[in-house]
């Protein structure tokens, strides 16, 4: 990245001059995240607290790329073992959508993926991840009642539900 380095933590914050104008960019991770569903079309949801808003959420499994060289797949299936307990394999997975989740100043990517598993091998008191906190099965109508309350309101998690939605009528 070309600018003006102005905090260099785990997030990265730049000032770059286009034109006659200065920006400020943040330098973050690109990430994965798996809508996870079972043979009953339930979605797995992971609870977890998110210092930046200071509130516990429900979100589908994610994590950020960080690994030297490993691939988005790869990478998908670590932190669905780190986050969920759960063993996937990567013919187990299919890509769903890559996008930009906050363009406006940060060019990091969100590859998601689709992963079928059976509702059993899905073990709340397995999870390994010290971030999270819990993991719950919903309907895709506990999903939309979720959302439209305002419980769940990370764009992955709402991206997530109207892929599946539309995928299903």
């Amino acid at each position: 990245m070309e600018g003006k380095l102005l905090y260099d933590g785990w997030l990265k914050l730049f000032k770059k001059r286009v034109g006659d104008r200065e920006y400020e960019i943040v330098k973050n991770h690109d990430a994965v995240s798996a809508l996870v569903i079972n043979e009953f079309d339930e979605i797995l949801l992971v609870k977890q607290f998110r210092p930046s808003i200071m509130k516990e959420t429900l979100e589908i499994p994610a994590g950020i790329i960080d690994v030297e060289g490993e691939s988005i797949e790869d990478c998908l299936i670590r932190e669905l073992w780190e986050e969920t307990a759960l063993v996937i394999e990567k013919n187990d997975i299919s890509k769903i959508i890559s996008y930009k989740p906050i363009l406006g100043f940060s060019s990091s990517t969100m590859h998601m993926f689709k992963v079928k598993i059976s509702k059993a091998s899905f073990i709340p008191e397995n999870i390994r991840d010290e971030d999270v906190l819990d993991g719950r099965w919903v309907t895709i109508d506990e999903l939309e009642d979720l959302i439209k309350k305002e419980i769940i309101v990370d764009d992955k998690t709402i991206m997530a539900f109207y892929y599946f939605k539309s995928s299903n009528t």
